[in-house]
């Protein structure tokens, strides 16, 4: 096997490893842990009411593209099946988004192990590769928060 095959495979595999191996944590989080925010899922004053993901973002053009892993580890949450008129139902896809956020805040971090056998250039790619993979991921996860608090929000109003 050349070189650049074992180079390429290498970085592939760490990449696997660590999305698997985060996936499988997060989906282990316990959901008393995921009922309130943290200083890096908050949601900023700006995103609440979910307008600035569609005019800035045009998030509704791609969002729908993206993979949907939710039940990848058979006992997560298919994001997909929620019924929007069920406060439960409500309440848990907004703990998923927090589930969610975080797993994909630390597959970001997955870089930090390609430091240990690549050169600066390979690392910088790494870095630019994580973020540009999980970036989206996060914005529709806060964009999904933001509606479903003020759906939620709305019908705990109406109760």
């Amino acid at each position: 096997m050349s070189q650049t095959i074992r180079f390429i495979v290498l970085n592939l595999g760490v990449w696997i490893f660590w999305f698997y191996f985060i996936g499988y944590l997060a989906s282990r989080i316990p959901d008393k842990f995921l009922e309130k925010d943290f200083i890096f899922t908050k949601l900023l004053f700006f995103e609440t009411d979910a307008s600035w993901f569609r005019k800035i973002l045009k998030i509704d053009k791609w969002k729908d593209n993206m993979p949907e892993l939710g039940g990848f580890f058979g006992d997560g949450f298919e994001k997909r099946s929620v019924a929007y008129g069920e406060i439960n139902q409500l309440k848990q896809f907004i703990l998923e988004t927090r589930r969610a956020e975080i797993a994909h805040w630390f597959m970001i971090g997955g870089w930090i192990l390609t430091t240990t056998f690549n050169p600066l250039w390979a690392v910088i790619f790494n870095i630019i590769f994580a973020h540009a993979v999980n970036f989206p991921c996060l914005i529709i996860q806060r964009y999904n928060r933001a509606r479903l608090i003020n759906v939620l929000n709305k019908k705990l109003g109406s109760s």
